[in-house]
């Protein structure tokens, strides 16, 4: 396990597995939200340059760049949770995040505007949950990537098994 995507919906804890799992394997931790705009030359050159490295973890799907990424990794972690329970976790960050007003990822505080963002993670959970699901298992069937180890993760539990039994 060289070249790792962790993905899966907003809420489902991407970004904390990628770090615990950055921190268990040494591997270079590359979060796909800072690396600008989703599409852009910025963004697009990043991800290039990510995929010609020969170790690392991507911290979310690569949209836009899915091919050389996918064709790429060795290693997909599709985090694919029940909805309800990545609604709660975005609620839960959100509530946190606008208390506390610190920001998480990309997730900042907004105020009352959050409510009305259809981009706010908490929205996001809640409307792209079924596509964000279908995303992951189309590629669990690609016959095109037949070197691509797949862990498709149903429950957090499960999450936590895998990451204890990798050697720190």
């Amino acid at each position: 396990m060289d070249r790792v995507v962790v993905m899966g919906c907003a809420g489902s804890g991407k970004s904390t597995l990628a770090r615990e799992l950055a921190a268990r394997t040494a591997l270079p931790l590359t979060e796909r939200d800072a690396l600008g705009a989703m599409g852009s030359r910025e963004y697009l050159e990043a991800l290039a340059e990510l995929a010609a490295r020969p170790r690392w973890i991507l911290d979310g799907a690569p949209y836009y760049a899915d091919e050389l990424i996918y064709r790429a990794a060795d290693t997909v972690v599709f985090l694919d949770y029940p909805k309800p329970l990545v609604v709660w976790r975005a609620l839960r960050r959100t509530v946190r995040i606008e208390l506390t007003r610190r920001p998480a990822g990309a997730h900042k505080p907004g105020g009352s505007a959050i409510w009305r963002d259809p981009q706010h993670p908490l929205r996001w959970a809640w409307t792209s949950h079924q596509v964000r699901r279908q995303e992951g298992r189309t590629l669990l069937t690609r016959p095109d990537l037949p070197n691509l180890k797949f862990l498709h993760l149903t429950r957090p539990a499960q999450a936590t098994r895998w990451l204890h039994r990798l050697h720190r």
